[in-house]
């Protein structure tokens, strides 16, 4: 004698499954899953129990992302080739998300960091103050160009657009802050002349090519300019003049490490620049 087949209620069904009636009624109502019984005088649903593994599938597949079009094709065609090149093409867009996201937290990060690092400045008061030392050597992503003409109150935005989209090219972890390194003489680049700029940002790993260095490795003196970028000229020269006195010699480009930059605050009272003049200790 053969077993009857047993049936739920949509109410069972979703207590069962953990879906909710409205979902069942419209997946009933667009086709996808449709009760196996309806009672005449009361049309109330019922499904057997084989529905609840649909259910099952259908339930994996939506939290998969995959379009309920494309699943009632898999379920009705009983097409498992079909559900694994959904499930693929699904995959494929998960690791890109992953992907996006981990470079939204790295971004995060990295403001946050930035942004501390300013409030630390602005309460040790560190503006009129220069200082000796080690500039840790770091991996970086960078560009050097001549820009014509230049003008140091413009901060070259558009190269530091080009090194977020390198980072984002070689999908690279950005660690630090964006430096500028004028490979002229010594405040050459205040003064509307032909500018042989670099920029970079620290990232978290060196790669082979072109646009991958490192940077730092040397000592410096150190000063932090707060304010507007137009007058970081005064913590130049007021650098400049201190190392001379205390008996150095510049031996190398000088840098300006924009620690919050005008791409993270709109305050330009608020914009932190530490600016780097490698040095040694001058001739007897």
């Amino acid at each position: 004698m053969s077993e009857q087949p047993k049936y739920y209620s949509i109410g069972k069904v979703a207590s069962l499954c953990n879906v909710p009636v409205k979902t069942l009624r419209y997946y009933d109502k667009i086709g996808l899953l449709v009760p196996q019984y309806r009672k005449e005088s009361s049309q109330y649903r019922y499904y057997e129990h084989t529905q609840l593994l649909t259910l099952h599938i259908i339930r994996k597949l939506r939290f998969l992302g995959v379009s309920l079009k494309d699943i009632q094709q898999i379920i009705h065609n009983c097409d498992s080739r079909a559900m694994a090149e959904c499930v693929i093409a699904r995959m494929d867009e998960i690791s890109k998300n992953i992907q996006d996201l981990q470079d939204q937290l790295a971004i995060g990060e990295s403001l946050l960091q930035r942004l501390k690092a300013g409030h630390i400045f602005m309460a040790q008061n560190t503006n009129d103050i220069v200082r000796i030392e080690q500039i840790p050597t770091c991996h970086v992503i960078f560009t050097r160009k001549i820009k014509v003409d230049y003008q140091n109150s413009d901060v070259s935005i558009d190269r530091w657009f080009e090194l977020l989209e390198l980072a984002k090219k070689y999908h690279l972890k950005t660690t630090g802050s964006i430096i500028l390194t004028y490979h002229n003489a010594p405040l050459e680049q205040f003064y509307n002349k032909d500018c042989d700029l670099e920029s970079c940002i620290q990232v978290e790993e060196l790669k082979s090519g072109p646009e991958f260095k490192q940077f730092g490795g040397f000592l410096a003196a150190t000063a932090i300019h707060v304010g507007k970028n137009e007058e970081i000229i005064q913590t130049h020269a007021k650098a400049i003049k201190w190392l001379k006195q205390q008996g150095y010699v510049i031996s190398g480009p000088i840098s300006e490490e924009y620690i919050v930059s005008p791409i993270d605050i709109c305050d330009v009272e608020d914009h932190i620049t530490k600016v780097i003049i490698p040095i040694q200790k001058a001739s007897s």
